[in-house]
């Protein structure tokens, strides 16, 4: 998988053989501008990575917030198995990478200092 993948701080303090497992269960997902990858209230079936390009993340009425490489986001319904609490948006062409929800778990219980870093986003933006 690429290396802005297993760079990503989300990947931080695991040896180069726990990030190559975690990123082989990441798919490489291409967005254009503008494309919604996940809407408020939707079930959540995925998890995603952004290698380049930026999104903008709207929850409800607060101030919209932007993330770039290496930022994650899609966490809380996976963790939660809530619906999904923000809408996030394609603010320009983006390549991003994404686990599916049936792969989640197998990521979450092979590598516990990913899950845990995972785990506590989850609960600060649930």
């Amino acid at each position: 998988m690429d290396e802005r993948l297993t760079g990503a701080p989300l990947f931080d303090g695991m040896s180069d053989a726990e990030r190559e497992t975690a990123a082989a269960l990441f798919q490489p997902v291409r967005v254009l501008m503008g494309e919604q990858l996940t809407s408020e209230g939707d079930f959540g079936y995925s998890f995603f990575v952004v290698l380049a390009g930026r999104v903008k993340v709207d929850v409800g009425p607060d101030e919209p917030v932007e993330l770039g490489p290496g930022d994650h986001f899609g966490e809380v319904s996976l963790v939660t198995g809530n619906r999904r609490n923000a809408t996030v948006t394609a603010l320009e062409g983006c390549e991003l990478a994404k686990i599916m929800t049936w792969d989640f778990p197998e990521l979450m219980n092979q590598h516990p200092a990913l899950a845990s870093r995972i785990q506590a986003s989850a609960d600060e933006r649930g």
